[in-house]
């Protein structure tokens, strides 16, 4: 399937914007035309001969690790931008994962960032100097949030930050791109839209996830520590997945969401609430970040989040982790399997878990709810939006909205869908005591990060958005081998619906070569810093890698 017919003047408006884009990677970061990009494009950072060892060697560290070698003055913050505006302009290059870079403005920041630690031997905050990127639809003062729409291009600058990004500018952190990619409706498991295909850094042939999937890009390459996404239905957790990452999704009303912007949802929403994250490659980065924007007390600006400073707390002796194996409507494909009984065997062996089966509880009913509860205007506004600019329709664009069955509903049929929300919210949480765990560990998707244009299963991740409990993913350190990973035949296995057999007929072994496997750590609404101190033991259990 591919797009609608693009309209003469959208294409030229896109290949005007995509022109302007492109002139803001400096000359001399870009790589010759006959240099080839790998399949497998992480390699580049070594091999384009564009880093030094001394960049490299710097964008091997986490955001807290930076932000301590910048205060002692082992690197400057101008060293730190410098290195990271080349990585993030060789992730562009390498898998179309950025909408604009401002290189001139993030150095003049870090220039004054080091004159203050210079005339004051003092940091302006805990982020001092360390260069961060933001998903495209947070406002950043100055400069676009089109937010994956054609028509929001030259309509959308910012007058002042979003909520979370003047925290971390007040931290000192600098910005160099603005911002990441995310797709057209921001509401896919991918990320295409008037650029194209933002593709994953370990395999091209496959998506980086969605919908801040422009942040799993730039991070899974290395050209970002650390960055922030949003998460309505996998949005943060997809990516993060697909490309190797670390993520965390909070309870939404947790963090701030000013700022944020949906141009098709333009206020009013709340029939399931979106939050925004951490995105990293280093998983103590996402608990500073936590801790940061809630020290801020975030509350006092914002009204609709709720005032919940963040707890330091104490894990039970032994962590009891209920392990999700299958949803009960697409079982998970055989990487999946082996990465979820590689980390099962390390938890068993630790004598600080105790491991039991999770049952799945009517996760097809949650999604007949979610579906429809996510374009009540059964796309109206979405449709409304590419038609201003003649923008083409993408494939998973009408995917999504054919999911709400296409019209839109009166007050009473809302009305009945948010109280079947509220319904199985209350049963979830009837099912979730009962089995008695601390802490669910699951797949994040049934197969790894899928093949460009097919990601149409959000089960594994939507659940949790619908019950709005907090969860984060991790990286195994595993990725799919083409021999060891083959399903296989001799098993037989009879799909049992339709979109189960979907699923299965989009994976293959030799196709999703490299792909990185992560897995999904869920807590109960509310306990959000149990959720993430469960994640720091089982990561150190199994001795997940820093990326």
């Amino acid at each position: 399937m591919t797009p609608t017919a693009i309209l003469p003047d959208a294409s030229a408006r896109i290949a005007q914007v995509l022109s302007e884009r492109d002139a803001t990677i400096p000359a001399e970061w870009r790589l010759p035309k006959s240099f080839s990009i790998p399949q497998n494009t992480t390699s580049i950072l070594r091999t384009s001969g564009i880093l030094s060892d001394e960049e490299l060697q710097l964008i091997d560290l986490s955001a807290l690790q930076l932000a301590k070698a910048i205060a002692e003055r082992r690197y400057t913050a101008v060293q730190a931008t410098t290195a990271y505006a080349k990585a993030g302009a060789l992730a562009q290059q390498a898998t179309n994962c950025l909408v604009e870079m401002f290189v001139p403005e993030a150095l003049e920041r870090a220039r004054r960032l080091d004159d203050i630690l210079a005339a004051t031997g003092k940091v302006v905050g805990p982020l001092h100097g360390v260069p961060i990127s933001i998903k495209d639809h947070m406002d950043i003062k100055g400069h676009e949030s089109p937010s994956g729409f054609l028509c929001c291009v030259g309509e959308s600058m910012a007058d002042e930050d979003a909520h979370a990004v003047g925290i971390l500018r007040d931290a000192g952190a600098v910005f160099y791109c603005t911002e990441t990619t995310n797709p057209q409706s921001i509401m896919h498991l991918e990320c295409s839209g008037y650029w194209g295909a933002t593709t994953n850094p370990h395999n091209t042939k496959l998506t980086c996830g969605g919908s801040s999937g422009g942040e799993g890009a730039i991070l899974g390459f290395k050209g970002s520590p650390f960055g922030l996404g949003s998460d309505i239905g996998g949005s943060l957790r997809s990516p993060a997945a697909n490309c190797g990452i670390y993520t965390f999704k909070p309870t939404a009303g947790r963090l701030p969401k000013g700022g944020m912007r949906s141009p098709a949802r333009k206020g009013g929403y709340e029939g399931i609430l979106v939050t925004h994250g951490p995105m990293g490659r280093h998983i103590d980065d996402l608990g500073m970040y936590m801790r940061l924007v809630l020290s801020s007390e975030p509350w006092r600006l914002d009204p609709r989040v709720l005032y919940m400073p963040w707890r330091e707390v104490t894990l039970p002796r032994k962590l009891r982790v209920g392990v999700l194996r299958d949803d009960g409507v697409v079982r998970p494909v055989k990487p999946i399997r082996r990465a979820m009984a590689h980390v099962v065997d390390r938890l068993e062996k630790d004598g600080r878990f105790e491991v039991v089966e999770y049952a799945p509880y009517k996760d097809k009913e949650a999604w007949d709810i979610l579906r429809r509860l996510y374009w009540p205007d059964g796309g109206k506004s979405v449709r409304h939006l590419l038609d201003r600019s003649g923008e083409p329709t993408r494939p998973m664009t009408e995917w999504i909205i054919s999911q709400s069955e296409g019209k839109e509903m009166d007050l009473a049929e809302y009305y009945s869908f948010v109280n079947a929300r509220d319904e199985l919210r209350l049963e979830v949480a009837k099912h979730w005591y009962a089995q008695g765990v601390d802490v669910v560990l699951g797949p994040v998707g049934p197969t790894p990060a899928p093949l460009l244009e097919t990601a149409k299963y959000w089960g594994y991740t939507s659940y949790w958005n619908l019950v709005n409990y907090p969860a984060g993913v991790f990286p195994t350190g595993l990725s799919v081998v083409p021999g060891l990973d083959r399903e296989d035949p001799q098993e037989l296995y009879h799909p049992r619906n339709q979109t189960e057999a979907y699923i299965l007929d989009t994976y293959a072994s030799t196709t999703h070569v490299d792909a990185p496997i992560c897995l999904q750590v869920i807590g109960y609404i509310g306990y959000d810093e149990e959720t993430l101190a469960a994640m720091e033991r089982i990561v150190e259990a199994v001795g997940a890698p820093q990326v």
